[in-house]
């Protein structure tokens, strides 16, 4: 796929941040009424160790001037089923007819790229989420050959008043988590969890640490990181960030994970309502976090016991590029 005479395409500057998250701000306002990202969020991502900008980030550049369309490829630590994403000036929508197709022509190529460093015989598949409302890049998607196979939820909770009090059940107690000795057997805990999560990837312990270490060093809040003890044992774990995407008030519960010899103990609810009340005490009103819709742990429905409802639904598409074995999980005990 080739873009008109007069067009420009190539990497992501950082000079660009500001031009792209206009783009992804006039994306998310007229779908959905809100941001969700900062331009801090935009330069940590291209400068974070696992994004190359020359190999994994494009731009186009209108023949005036204007940056008119962004893609960046996401493949650290599952290179088997990288990630797209794909932004094109709304005001452009309505005739532009190649920058998105141009997009997706080179984020495909690129994850072609990977199959040399993928088993043989393992399959690999090219995966991009989307606002279920955004029926152009849905469009787009289709266009590009990629298919609807899941849904994922934000959910929220709108606090009116200071929660209750919570009691952990019998047999665990409760600390913040502190930074350096306590990260390795976090994020082993973390790991158990995410093995009943669809389309997780086992990587070495060492390799997701270096990734997991880099993304979170910036956002560590003692207060808000929180973890359930059995005696030495981390059993779960609540990662929580106040004033989400800037937006004061708005508290965000970005992991909440329990291994999996602890479930169905109350464990989950108590951490969930734990982190309601202590960013209520940081001055959150409402209460956010992401999942996966049909999650195979039952989680959407313990957040909606917790009082949390849908607020956005995004829609996840998928193009097989190599046929082989799922190294993904599918179904939870895997």
């Amino acid at each position: 796929m080739n873009l008109p005479p007069g067009y420009v395409t190539r990497a992501a500057q950082l000079d660009d941040a500001p031009a792209v998250l206009a783009i992804m701000h006039k994306v998310s306002l007229q779908i959905v009424s809100e941001t969700d990202d900062t331009l801090e969020d935009v330069i940590a991502e291209w400068e974070s160790p696992d994004q190359d900008l020359a190999r994994d980030t494009r731009v186009v550049l209108h023949p005036d001037g204007r940056l008119v369309g962004y893609g960046i490829f996401y493949d650290a630590g599952h290179k088997e089923v990288p990630v797209l994403d794909i932004y094109v000036d709304p005001d452009e929508w309505t005739h532009d007819t190649t920058t998105a197709p141009y997009l997706f022509a080179w984020a495909e190529a690129r994850a072609l790229e990977n199959l040399p460093e993928c088993p043989a015989d393992v399959r690999v598949a090219l995966h991009a989420f989307t606002y279920s409302e955004d029926h152009w890049y849905q469009s787009e998607l289709t266009r590009a050959g990629l298919t609807l196979i899941r849904h994922a939820f934000r959910m929220q909770i709108e606090l009116g008043g200071a929660p209750e009090p919570v009691t952990l059940p019998d047999g665990f107690t409760l600390r913040r988590i502190e930074r350096d000795d306590d990260w390795r057997p976090v994020l082993d805990c973390i790991r158990d969890a995410w093995r009943d999560h669809f389309g997780y990837i086992e990587s070495p312990f060492d390799e997701h640490f270096a990734r997991w270490q880099r993304h979170w060093h910036d956002h560590f809040t003692p207060d808000l990181w929180l973890a359930a003890m059995d005696g030495e044992t981390v059993a779960g774990v609540c990662l929580c960030m106040e004033n989400f995407n800037d937006s004061p008030g708005f508290g965000w519960v970005s992991t909440l994970a329990v291994r999996r010899a602890y479930r169905r103990r109350g464990l989950a609810m108590a951490l969930l309502q734990t982190a309601f009340r202590t960013l209520y005490d940081k001055g959150s009103t409402r209460v956010g976090l992401g999942v996966d819709a049909s999650s195979l742990t039952g989680a959407t429905r313990l957040y909606e016991r917790a009082g949390m409802s849908v607020n956005t639904r995004y829609d996840l598409f998928e193009k097989e590029l190599r046929p082989g074995v799922d190294t993904t999980t599918r179904e939870a005990g895997e």
